[in-house]
């Protein structure tokens, strides 16, 4: 009896053991029909999946052959519960199948069954109409798993177990297969990736994927599809890597220790000479100032944003984020002389996302640079530096940002972003940003973004040059 009951006990946990305990005796055959039909089964086969509804029913029969016992279930997931039974392999053909098998080992009471379900080596998942049997196998990397699937089958099936267990139902509550109303062609494609092949995608299709990914909670293989461009740079002797901002994982963007001087821009000084040699760890200056307050407030070190995508990498790198849509603006204060990046709608709302966090910790408040506007989107202004970027504008190189800027009459109305609190305009210059690179630097409770490469136009009509004809 003790051996019996250690075998039962291996059993409920879902392990497999070649034993078979006695609960019935082994020689008898028993009759059951399911449905409109009938099966004959042992008490060895029926002692192998037990204690169950069917050892409970047949412990007190005197005869083998005198009784039959009728249940008005599925006969033909019975039958996969019969070759269970008989100690075969059941192939399992799709997301129904599955969903019924499972309501009928709770409703039988079978406990290895179950245990064998709860760990099959496939989920099953109808997407748009089109049967998918998913191997777990695919999820062999960190951060695949757990995913939609695994949560979503655990908590479905897990659910209707404990309504009908807890509430002693005469039968389980129906439930429907797991169908999910998403694209199914793209789905494909990253069963494939998942599995270790290569597709050729453009950058439409990286997209569609990669939103499919955060959907699926594939956040491996999203980090594996995301577009970015590792590179040496010989004046910091590290490494850099480019990424777009909207692909940024705020879990993996941290701030160095290690100072960077950085000159503060004024909008109105002269350029600096073409003969300066400009690095990024040595950056030049602009025309020196007159007064010593101003010269203060010229150089300043600042803590450069680093980058470790999740999963990926192993070890960070200086972060250069790419701005690719056209709601950042440059504007530069005739009055203050100073620079700032307006950012607007989902690119503030994306910086917001992905830097708050890292700069909370480093004592930067990113609302004291939110605008207080009519609008209710993310309105943000941030000071900037524009003395080492390479520039196009309006379609042209631009090799001195600063002299374009000393040569414009600056007469726009543009944002005075001295208090954001206060919503005021002044003269000055905007410069509208189609694309662009930048770093991000901290320094004692401040922010600055460094601009490396910009292409941007002045107005509307340089604005309607851009267009082009259907």
């Amino acid at each position: 009896m003790g051996e019996e009951s250690c075998v039962a006990g291996g059993l409920e946990a879902g392990g497999f053991d070649p034993r078979i305990p006695h609960l019935l005796p082994h020689e008898n055959m028993y009759k059951i029909q399911v449905g409109t039909k009938l099966f004959k089964i042992s008490g060895a086969s029926l002692s192998s999946d037990g204690p169950s509804f069917f050892t409970e029913r047949f412990g007190g029969a005197k005869s083998q052959g005198e009784n039959v016992l009728f249940i008005d279930r599925s006969a033909e997931i019975f039958e996969l519960i019969y070759l269970h039974l008989q100690g075969y392999f059941i192939e399992i053909r799709d997301e129904v199948q599955f969903t019924m098998l499972f309501a009928d080992a709770m409703y039988y009471g079978l406990p290895r069954l179950r245990g064998l379900l709860r760990e099959y080596e496939y989920y099953f998942a109808n997407i748009s109409g089109r049967t998918f049997k998913i191997a777990r196998s695919v999820f062999c990397r960190e951060g695949d798993s757990p995913n939609y699937f695994s949560m979503t089958s655990t908590a479905l099936y897990a659910d209707s177990a404990g309504v009908f267990i807890n509430r002693k139902l005469i039968r389980p509550p129906p439930q429907s297969a797991l169908a999910v109303p998403r694209s199914a062609e793209l789905f494909q494609d990253l069963l494939q990736l998942l599995g270790g092949a290569s597709l050729e995608l453009d950058d439409k299709r990286r997209e569609s994927l990669i939103k499919e990914c955060r959907y699926y909670r594939f956040l491996n293989l999203e980090q594996r599809l995301v577009k970015a461009r590792v590179s040496f740079n010989p004046l910091t002797r590290g490494e850099t890597i480019l990424v777009s901002l909207k692909d940024i994982a705020k879990n993996g963007v941290s701030f160095n220790q290690l100072s960077l001087a950085v000159p503060q821009d004024s909008c109105c000084s002269e350029p600096a000479s073409e003969s300066t040699p400009v690095s990024e760890d040595q950056q030049p200056l602009l025309k020196k100032p007159k007064t010593d307050v101003a010269t203060e407030k010229v150089r300043k070190n600042w803590n450069l944003a680093q980058y470790k995508r999740p999963y990926l990498d192993s070890r960070t790198r200086d972060l250069l984020f790419q701005i690719e849509t056209m709601d950042c603006t440059l504007i530069f204060n005739r009055q203050r002389k100073t620079v700032h990046l307006q950012m607007m709608d989902q690119t503030a709302m994306h910086f917001e996302k992905v830097f708050s966090a890292a700069l909370s910790e480093n004592g930067v408040d990113l609302s004291k640079f939110r605008i207080k506007d009519q609008r209710k989107s993310t309105h943000l202004g941030l000071p900037a530096c524009i003395s080492i970027g390479d520039y196009v504008v309006n379609g042209s190189k631009c090799p001195q940002i600063s002299r374009l800027v000393a040569e414009s009459s600056c007469d726009e109305k543009v944002i005075d972003f001295t208090d954001p609190d206060k919503l005021s305009y002044c003269n000055g210059l905007q410069l509208h940003l189609t694309k662009s690179i930048w770093k991000l630097g901290v320094s004692n409770g401040d922010i600055i973004l460094i601009a490396l490469k910009a292409t941007a136009f002045t107005g509307a009509r340089e604005f309607c040059k851009m267009l082009d004809y259907l």
